[in-house]
């Protein structure tokens, strides 16, 4: 999306229906959300949180 300055991409069926729009800030927020939960499973780890 970022290499084709796209900012908001529609989204349809297979019989091409609108279904939505996805933006940018949708996919950014989902990327975080992943890394915050990969960064506490990993602080768990270490801190043997949860591991018996």
């Amino acid at each position: 999306m970022k290499r084709h300055r796209i900012k908001n991409l529609p989204i349809i069926d297979e019989v091409s229906k609108p279904l939505g729009v996805l933006t940018a800030q949708d996919v950014f927020q989902q990327l975080l959300s992943e890394v915050e939960n990969e960064e506490t499973l990993l602080r768990d780890y270490v801190m043997s949180v949860g591991y018996w």
